[in-house]
């Protein structure tokens, strides 16, 4: 992403509760570029708002133990 408030969505199929999703959430916080991260459980997607490059999100993601599809 290369605009600040750009959004995006990432199919992450391992979210099953709100420890996942806080999990998720603390993982993306310190990432540069991410202004917000909210986990949608239901529709088990993660969604990002800000600049942060898109393989630097999808490392944290997997590395958390949530690779997106």
């Amino acid at each position: 992403m290369t605009d600040a408030n750009a959004e995006r969505t990432y199919a992450v199929p391992a979210i099953h509760c709100d420890g996942c999703a806080g999990t998720i959430e603390e993982a993306l916080e310190p990432v540069e570029g991410v202004e917000s991260a909210t986990v949608d459980l239901g529709a088990k997607t993660v969604r990002i708002r800000g600049s942060a490059d898109d393989r630097l999100v999808r490392k944290v993601l997997t590395a958390a133990g949530y690779p997106p599809a």
